[in-house]
């Protein structure tokens, strides 16, 4: 019998029930941009605050990807610069719509290219997308990841791309932009709405170009000074994942910040970047 691992967020950061998930993914669904049936989509960069800030974004971002794909990877971070992938071991993952299977095969082909550690945490920076994944491809297969905010992120979007069946894989990459605030130690002298407006047009900004240039370890490089992304090995993982599957740019599909949903003085961007083929 497979191993499952069980919901780890409480229902502040998502739906606890199956129709809850439905009412808001049919929602966004009715909302989402027209995606082509032409350009292929492998990696997109999405946010992972809770449904009620960030929700829609990442849906949109999801929905970039291909249907027909047979296993979806979703890598987060979290982490410093010098710690190993973690993977989650469990072979599926539950969620209201029901569990996802683990890609056992790939999640191996990992372990034996990557130094990687279980990851045992309850953590956001994935969980908060399986539902959005087992509503839009319900036959797919999942990958767990948490990637280092350092070098070994980039190597690990290229040894996906490696990977023998990398064709019929999407990679998403899950960060949060600036966290601004005394609550997050950021702060500028002046008001707040000028410190708003230099956390969507300066810092974010600056990450979010280098995203869409394809320049992963300028990502990483940027969030590092500017603290400008709390996952960027997230992102660069994918951003690489796509560059050797022949994206070299991403578009910015939208961006946001929670301000946006409760105003205050404390401020976190949110981007969604599609890589496509052409």
């Amino acid at each position: 019998m497979q191993s499952v691992r069980p919901r780890g967020l409480s229902s502040g950061w998502y739906p606890a029930t199956r129709g809850g998930v439905l009412r808001h993914c049919r929602q966004w669904e009715d909302s989402a941009l027209p995606v082509s049936t032409t350009v292929a989509t492998p990696a997109v960069v999405v946010p992972h605050a809770g449904w009620a800030y960030s929700g829609e974004l990442a849906f949109l971002g999801l929905k970039q990807l291909d249907s027909a794909i047979d296993t979806v990877v979703v890598i987060g971070g979290h982490l410093g610069p010098d710690t190993p992938v973690l993977l989650a071991a469990e072979g599926q993952y539950a969620t209201p719509l029901g569990p996802i299977s683990a890609d056992r095969e790939l999640t191996g082909w990992i372990r034996a290219e990557l130094p990687t550690q279980d990851d045992t945490d309850r953590e956001n920076s994935v969980e908060i997308h399986l539902p959005l994944v087992r509503y839009l491809f319900p036959r797919a297969q999942l990958v767990w990841l948490r990637a280092p905010a350092g070098p070994l992120a980039v190597d690990l979007g290229r040894r996906l791309a490696q990977w023998s069946r990398s064709d019929r894989v999407a990679v998403v990459g899950s960060t949060d932009l600036t966290h601004y605030g005394p609550r997050f130690g950021l702060t500028r002298p002046g008001c707040v709405d000028d410190a708003h407006r230099w956390v969507r047009d300066e810092n974010d900004r600056g990450f979010i170009d280098r995203c869409c240039a394809g320049d992963a370890a300028g990502a990483i490089e940027h969030a590092r000074k500017h603290r400008s992304a709390c996952s960027p090995g997230a992102a660069a993982a994918a951003i690489e994942f796509a560059r050797m599957r022949g994206a070299n740019h991403g578009s910015l599909i939208r961006y946001a910040t929670s301000s946006d949903v409760v105003p205050d003085e404390h401020l976190v961007g949110y981007a969604t970047i599609a890589y496509s083929t052409s």
